[in-house]
Parts: C-alpha cells; sequence; structure tokens
C-alpha cells in the first residue's frame, strides 16, 4: 500500500474545480444499480501502438525494424549527455533515436493520462517516454516526462557504461498541468482535445548494442467526479469463475531490502503484478534470484519490487514501471481504467487476471479488516453471486491472500478513488476480449 492513490485523486479535485476537495466516503450498503449502471458512457480511451506496423504510423528518426516486432536504434544519431540523479554524478553520452505518435484526436477534453510501455533494454541503454498535448486554441503544452525507464540495475558494470536508475520526474507542473509521478493532470481551462507521445531510445556512445522499443499505449480520460458512479453494475458472467493465480503476501517480506521500502506496506504493486505473471508461468530466471536474501520465500516479490522502484517516488507502485516491468517476461502490458466490474468480467472471461488500484476507509470496505490511502490487489474471478475474488497481497500470509469483497462496496471504491485504475497483463496467445460496444474503447 501507498498514500499516492488518494493523494492523486484530491489534487485532482484541486485541478479541475479550483478548489481543494476532499474524497467523501460512501457508507456501505449503497443502492444496487442496473446492468448499464457505473456509467457506461464515461470517456476513457485507450490508444495504443503495438509491434513494428503499428508503430509506423508514428514518425522515427534514427530507428529501424529490429527483432521480436520491435524498432531499435538505425545508428549514431544525435548524441546527448544526461546525468544520471542517482549515480556518482558523470555525465554520460548517449547515441539516440525517436519515435515521435501521430496527432491523436480524442474527441473530449483531456483532463487525466497515463502512458504506458514495453521495451527491451540491454545493460547501459534505456528509454524516455514523453507526452504532449494540443488545447482548444490550437496551442501545445510542452513535453512532459513520463517516465525515465531501464528493466535492468546494474549500476556499475564491471566494463562499460551501467544502467541508469529508473526514475518520473519532478517539478514539471506548468501553467497547462500536474505531473504526478506517472500521470498527466490537466488544469481546468488547459484541458487537451488532442495529444501526442514519444518514446526517445538511448545507448552509450560507441556501443553497438540497442534499446527495444515494442509497443506504447496512452491512456485518457475526461474527469470524472463521484458523480460518475451510479452504482453496482450488473453480473453478467452469470456463473462461478475463478482463475488460477498464485497467493503471495507482500507482508511476509517486512524488513526486507529498506533501499527499496523494506517490503511489507510498499510492495503492494510488485506482489500483485507478480501473482499475475506467474498465473502464466512467466517466471523469474532461477540465476536471477541468486542471492536475493526472503528468509520467509517468495524471493520474486524482492526482485519485482527492485526492478520496479521509481527512485524520485521512492516507491515500487508507479504504475507505468508496473506494466514495463510486465513486458520484459515477454506479454503484452498497457495501463488503462475499466468502468465497472461488469467490464472486468469479459477480462475474467478471456482468462486474464487484473491488477486494480483502489483506497478506502474501514467504513467503505468493512470485510477488509483495514483501510488504505493507496493499494493494488488482483481481481482474479468472481462467485456464483457476482462477488469479486480477490488476491490481496495485504494478509499475514500467502494463504490467507485469497478473500472474497462485496461487489457492491469494491466496485464502488475502485471507481470513486481510483476512476477504475487496471493493469492489463497477458500473452499473445491469451487475447483480450471485445471492448464494450457504443463506449470509447479502453482496451
Amino acid at each position: 500500500m501507498s498514500t499516492r492513490g488518494r493523494l492523486r485523486t484530491t489534487v485532482f479535485a484541486l485541478a479541475t474545480t479550483g478548489a481543494l476537495v476532499m474524497q467523501a466516503g460512501v457508507a456501505a450498503g449503497a443502492a444496487t444499480g442496473t446492468p448499464d449502471a457505473a456509467a457506461s458512457d464515461n470517456q476513457i480511451t485507450l490508444t495504443a501502438w503495438d509491434g513494428v506496423r503499428e508503430l509506423r504510423a508514428g514518425r522515427t528518426t534514427n530507428l529501424r525494424p529490429g527483432p521480436h516486432d520491435g524498432l531499435v536504434l538505425r545508428g549514431r544519431g544525435e548524441v546527448v549527455e544526461y546525468t544520471d540523479p542517482f549515480g556518482d554524478g558523470t555525465p554520460v553520452r548517449y547515441e539516440t533515436g525517436r519515435w515521435t505518435s501521430p496527432v491523436v484526436e480524442t474527441g473530449y477534453a483531456v483532463d487525466e493520462s497515463v502512458t504506458s510501455w514495453t521495451a527491451e533494454t540491454p545493460t547501459g541503454t534505456w528509454v524516455e517516454v514523453e507526452f504532449r498535448g494540443r488545447k482548444a486554441d490550437g496551442a501545445w503544452t510542452k513535453w512532459f516526462v513520463m517516465g525515465r525507464w531501464a528493466s535492468g540495475a546494474d549500476h556499475a558494470p564491471e566494463r562499460g557504461v551501467g544502467d541508469i536508475h529508473r526514475t518520473s520526474v519532478d517539478g514539471q507542473t506548468d501553467d497547462d498541468a500536474y505531473l504526478f509521478t506517472d500521470t498527466y493532470v490537466a488544469k481546468s481551462g488547459h484541458e487537451p482535445e488532442a495529444f501526442q507521445t514519444r518514446v526517445t531510445l538511448y545507448r552509450p556512445e560507441g556501443s553497438t548494442t540497442s534499446p527495444r522499443l515494442d509497443s506504447v499505449s496512452t491512456m485518457t480520460n475526461e474527469y470524472l467526479p463521484d458523480a460518475h458512479y451510479t452504482g453496482t453494475s450488473g453480473f453478467t458472467l452469470g456463473r462461478e469463475l475463478v482463475l488460477d493465480v498464485p497467493q503471495l503476501s507482500q507482508n511476509i517480506h517486512r524488513g526486507e531490502y529498506p533501499e527499496f521500502g523494506g517490503g511489507g506496506q510498499v510492495w503492494c504493486s510488485p506482489t500483485s503484478s507478480t501473482m499475475v505473471l506467474y498465473s502464466y508461468g512467466r517466471e523469474v530466471p532461477a540465476d536471477e534470484l541468486e542471492g536475493i536474501e526472503a528468509p520467509n520465500g517468495d524471493p520474486q516479490v524482492d526482485y519485482a519490487a527492485m526492478h520496479t522502484w521509481d527512485h524520485t517516488y521512492e516507491g515500487a507502485g508507479n504504475w507505468a514501471f508496473n506494466a514495463a516491468y510486465a513486458g520484459t517476461f515477454g506479454v503484452d502490458a498497457f495501463v488503462t481504467r475499466l468502468r465497472s466490474l461488469a467490464e472486468a468480467e469479459r477480462f475474467i472471461e478471456a482468462g486474464i487476471p487484473l491488477v486494480v488500484s483502489i483506497n478506502f476507509t474501514a467504513e467503505e470496505m468493512p470485510e477488509a479488516g483495514y483501510e488504505t490511502n493507496g493499494h493494488l490487489v488482483v481481481l482474479r474471478g468472481f462467485t456464483a453471486d457476482g462477488d469479486p475474488v480477490i488476491n490481496d497481497p495485504n494478509k499475514a500470509s500467502n494463504e490467507d491472500v485469497r478473500v472474497v469483497y462485496t461487489r457492491e462496496n469494491f466496485e464502488r471504491v475502485w471507481q470513486t478513488s481510483t476512476d477504475g485504475l487496471t493493469y492489463v497483463f497477458h500473452p499473445e496467445d491469451v487475447p483480450l476480449p471485445a471492448s464494450v460496444p457504443g463506449t470509447t474503447p479502453n482496451w
């Protein structure tokens, strides 16, 4: 768990209304809605470019098609210097290439955006991901850095240049928008109606090894006030369906690796991501786990925390970084928002468990036995009555992780605290379900 979830939503209210509006708790037992409740017309859109054919829709500079259907550096390109703020202070010269998306017209004013990506970054190489919006008057915002990402953590190899410390970038707020770790939030009156995303690939000068860009996805949405949630969605599966997902507790890791948050409370996101990856048999190679000290077992959770750690945010809960980490295991991965549990049922029926972001008070979710201002759990299925079956890593042991929460309460807190924020990871041979007709496509 972390404090980020509720803080983001609270400041979002400030950004869009000009006054600080605290999220009001909703008492348990609100009226159940119709099957079409939970705001089926919310404007949420995922725009994705996956593989060379789709990435070719954008503009490239010094990039070419590479192995495994991705883009790699073509030649030397423009050379720039970058000093890792968490390194030894030595500037390093990098050869670069860039992919820039086409201009995407959203058809509505964008209040929030999250960009996610998958890329391979051999030691010493990395990628930078940026976003900008075009406002109603035709003016563009500046490019906002959504993340500087390296999949590895070999910061001081015996030879050559090491990995950068992956990081979000603070201090990017201006007259147009706030940038909160991984989320672009437009200021009132400055909402974009179109956007572009771009990715710059970096390798040390003189190197012949290139990073590889595999996919880019940008989720945009209009402002979704608490009033957008009008009641519990109808249960569409009509039967019990629970996916086989291993159970992992974040709490058995308390005290491990204090330089990465010390396990426990701050490791819910990498723990949840690991559960979904392992459900597909995508496991950390045994030699990568050698030397990791996890006295109570499951060193793969420690590994995930280390490899999703955002050194500026000082946490492992960066949404985009978790998707990028999942991508290193050869799965498609992106961050989006779902409008309801009824939408989530489509993924469960397709064999795709989901990582969802929630926060709640004890009164809003009494069945949980705790409260949180930022937490990630795995939605793995539904009971015959439509209640969500959850792998909640905030339990004392792996055996306790599987829980059933009340559909009414769980859907409400998910939708009103994070607007349905969801990680979607799936192998290519487990295709996505069809999106809901008549809505903006959010996957």
